[in-house]
């Protein structure tokens, strides 16, 4: 509100003063409104952050109940590649290549049937963990066992791939040596 005077300079005085006390008030950080501006941004942060939290534990439950990675059929697609890549270097004759295709039919059979028992195991694991009162000491030997044949498949496998050596002629015997070597240089 303006206030009249007798002094038309007075009156434009009051009103410059008044005007930047309301400027003033306003923007002052104890004022109402901006405590409510605060308050509402405190509380679209906290939204933000539980929305944020939300989404990361509905991740982790999608992530836990998707399917487990089978390590077996891994393992035997790795083993099959590098016998396929190791087996077109060594130029190989017909003989050697029937060999070769019964040693990757081995080597899935000795896998296909790792797979089969671990699905089982599991199946007795699940069904002793539904229980009222579960074994755990049952649970964690099925599980060790599971290990130890996964351990043993491994075995078998490398044990079929260093059998195949005995197929080869010197020359490939020494292509494939110096190949190993320069492998496992590379791991240093």
């Amino acid at each position: 509100m303006m206030r009249e005077s007798w002094n038309g300079f007075a009156s434009i005085k009051i009103e410059r003063v008044s005007s930047e006390m309301r400027i003033n008030k306003s923007f002052s950080p104890f004022s109402k409104k901006r405590k409510e501006k605060e308050k509402m941004k405190r509380t679209r942060y906290l939204i933000y952050l539980m929305v944020i939290a939300i989404a990361v534990i509905l991740g982790g439950l999608s992530a836990g109940c998707c399917p487990r990675v089978d390590i077996l059929l891994e393992a035997e697609k790795g083993f099959i590649k590098k016998v396929d890549k190791t087996a077109g270097k060594l130029d190989l004759n017909e003989d050697q290549k029937a060999k070769l295709e019964g040693l990757k039919a081995e080597v899935r059979k000795n896998f296909e049937e790792g797979r089969k028992e671990n699905k089982e195991a599991w199946i007795k694991i699940k069904e002793e963990a539904a229980r009222e009162n579960p074994d755990v000491q049952k649970m964690t030997s099925l599980l060790q066992g599971i290990l130890r044949d996964d351990a043993q498949r491994f075995n078998r496998a490398f044990d079929l791939l260093l059998s195949f050596q005995d197929n080869l002629n010197d020359a490939q015997k020494k292509k494939l040596t110096q190949m190993i070597s320069e492998k496992v240089k590379k791991w240093d």
